[in-house]
């Protein structure tokens, strides 16, 4: 049913499978509302999207019976993939619906959804009592609904709610895991966080149930629709999004971009390259008729999305998704506090990144971000592990940086005596010998000019040497090369330290 291909960090490429076809996961579902589409579904195609998600609870209200004649595919046009959502939207803001949980259930296997979700009791931002009930309340229609979707054709999604309130999130997420019937899991109740802003409110939730949840399942995000999102949260395992905000924003004259959303009259060019930009000026949409312009940037809005995931997808390939979080956390200050957060999501995160893949591409360092890429730490939690079985053997230390040295360390060529020579780089830490040339000391790409707290590491790094070292009686002698700013930092404290210090450059 759900096939991972490649992964990165907690980001996987998948393959999920469904009666109408499959979807390559990363995805996105825009949502349909057949009623009002000023988008037609061919265009929807057209940018990418061969899935979609509308409404049971409404379908069932505007079209009843006719939607079961000729199908929710016959409903609105499309052979794609449809999900369905059961109308816990509706509960959110305006209360209970006047359909039972059964019925919608039913409703949604007779229409013939590929993807369908039970009536769950969103969470929203509440009191933590009242958030409480919600997930009290979604675990009992979870249980209740098990006879229900048994044996049926749609893959059916179980949400876990609680919101904001952590502990409620792991309650829904291990109660939910015991379950059997459910095929995909979902994260509720994210969009008031979105509205707001607070990305890393919405981190929070996905990473505490994402530790607790089967990994074998694919992970859905109700409501969101913005590539500021995306990458930060396939980052922490989830598959599939949906969201209106292609059309809302349109139907308000709003153009998304990679950061944010502008206001069209805002705009004096068109900073995109997509079908609908490339011919046109902001003039030119200012000028078409609210209709015409509402289904042009829709249109963009979707190529922006399509292109967003699909920047995440080649950066998980290439093993290189956490140096896009890097590149995504400078668009948007929110976007930066949401990369700072994956501190706190290191082991998990850490976990879940391949040793190996199939090809090998060099590690891009940029700033103190950089140091929390797991290929990094990994790398020098290694180091630790294997440092004080070094000192054990030696009788002397000599601390070489590796810029400009890397023939030397990758060379055969063994230290005379009970001498030992260790390189020290920016971001990399210190690399003894015998881990020259493992993965990333040489594998990696560094700027020339070093922020503060990059070199601030490196001295801590050193520091922990020259401790190691002193409680061994084991001389520490550092050499570096007085033009180059930092080397003269790292030698001063050196000294002070009582480190012998050498000038050398080469």
């Amino acid at each position: 049913m759900f096939t991972v291909k490649d992964i990165d960090l907690a980001g996987r490429i998948g393959l999920l499978k469904t009666k109408s076809g499959p979807i390559e996961t990363p995805t996105f579902l825009p949502v349909i509302d057949p009623a009002r589409q000023e988008l037609p579904l061919s265009d929807i195609e057209s940018a990418g999207f061969n899935q979609v998600i509308t409404n049971a609870y409404l379908i069932l209200k505007r079209f009843g019976g006719k939607a079961v004649d000729l199908g929710i595919h016959g409903v609105l046009g499309f052979k794609g993939i449809v999900m369905t959502d059961s109308g816990a939207y509706q509960i959110l803001e305006y209360g209970d619906i006047e359909y039972s949980q059964e019925t919608i259930i039913e409703y949604q296997k007779n229409i013939g959804s590929d993807i369908a979700v039970i009536l769950d009791v969103p969470t929203g931002d509440v009191a933590y009592e009242e958030a409480k009930l919600t997930v009290e309340e979604t675990l009992r229609r979870a249980r209740e609904a098990l006879e229900l979707i048994k044996d049926t054709k749609p893959l059916w999604v179980l949400p876990i709610q609680g919101g904001k309130y952590l502990d409620l999130v792991s309650l829904s997420a291990r109660e939910a895991a015991k379950l059997p019937g459910y095929s995909i899991y979902g994260i509720g109740s994210p969009t008031v966080f979105f509205e707001r802003y607070e990305l890393t409110t919405v981190l929070d939730m996905i990473h505490t149930a994402k530790r607790i949840l089967p990994p074998g399942k694919p992970v859905h995000l109700f409501g969101a629709g913005h590539p500021l999102v995306f990458p930060f949260a396939i980052a922490l395992g989830v598959d599939t999004f949906d969201s209106a905000s292609y059309i809302l924003y349109a139907r308000d004259g709003r153009y998304i971009v990679d950061h944010g959303v502008y206001r069209l009259e805002d705009l004096e060019y068109l900073p995109c390259s997509c079908p609908v930009c490339s011919r046109r000026s902001p003039g030119d949409l200012l000028e078409a008729g609210h209709a015409e312009r509402t289904r042009l940037l829709a249109l963009h809005n979707l190529y922006v999305i399509r292109r967003s995931l699909d920047n995440v997808k080649q950066a998980i390939r290439e093993g290189r998704l956490w140096e896009l979080l890097e590149e995504v956390s400078r668009r948007h200050p929110k976007a930066l506090e949401a990369l700072r957060k994956f501190r706190k999501y290191y082991k998990y995160v850490e976990a879940q990144t391949p040793r190996v893949k199939g090809r090998i591409y060099g590690v891009r360092l940029y700033d103190v971000e950089s140091l929390w890429n797991p290929k990094i730490l990994r790398f020098r939690l290694k180091t630790l592990t294997i440092l004080d079985s070094l000192l054990e053997t030696v009788e002397s230390i000599t601390l070489t940086p590796l810029a400009g040295n890397e023939k030397e360390c990758l060379s055969d060529l063994i230290d005379v005596g009970r001498s030992m020579k260790i390189y020290y780089e920016p971001f990399i830490g210190i690399i003894p010998r015998e881990l020259c040339g493992t993965y990333p000391t040489t594998q990696h790409l560094t700027p020339k000019t070093l922020s503060q707290p990059v070199v601030e590491d490196l001295a801590n790094t050193l520091r922990v040497l020259y401790s190691k070292a002193r409680a061994r009686g084991v001389p520490v002698t550092l050499v570096y090369c007085d033009r180059i700013w930092w080397h003269s930092i790292l030698a001063g404290e050196a000294s002070s330290l009582g480190v012998n210090v050498r000038v050398e450059c080469g």
